[in-house]
């Protein structure tokens, strides 16, 4: 079930494909719940040491999304590293959530990165 979630596919549609499959039935907060396992996984990854390696390229963007913070569903700036390795391959580096695309926001995340040990760009 998580490895569903991880490829983007919607709780609901994770509890009705486990129901069809297993014949078990699983409520989609069940599917949430077990998919919270994940969190530390995933921030673990998100905040992995950089210094290892150099990244002679960066490429950043931001995708403005919709969330539900504090009851309420504001527009936030997903803002993306990726960086270009000197072996040409290509590495998500990090994702941070931002208020907006604004100096502040982007200032905060390259210093996220640099203090992560981002360097050879």
């Amino acid at each position: 079930m998580m490895e569903m979630v991880i490829h983007g596919v919607s709780t609901r549609k994770v509890a009705a494909i486990t129901e069809e499959l297993c014949g078990e039935e699983f409520s989609k907060s069940t599917v949430s719940e077990l998919c919270k396992r994940l969190d530390p996984v995933v921030q673990g990854w998100n905040e992995r040491s950089l210094k290892d390696k150099e990244y002679p390229f960066a490429i950043v963007d931001a995708m403005v999304l919709k969330i539900r913070e504090d009851g309420r569903v504001r527009s936030r700036a997903a803002l993306i590293a990726t960086g270009v390795g000197e072996d040409g391959y290509r590495e998500v580096l990090g994702m941070r959530i931002g208020d907006s695309e604004s100096e502040a926001s982007w200032s905060a995340f390259f210093g996220w990165l640099k203090d992560r040990g981002l360097h050879g760009l």
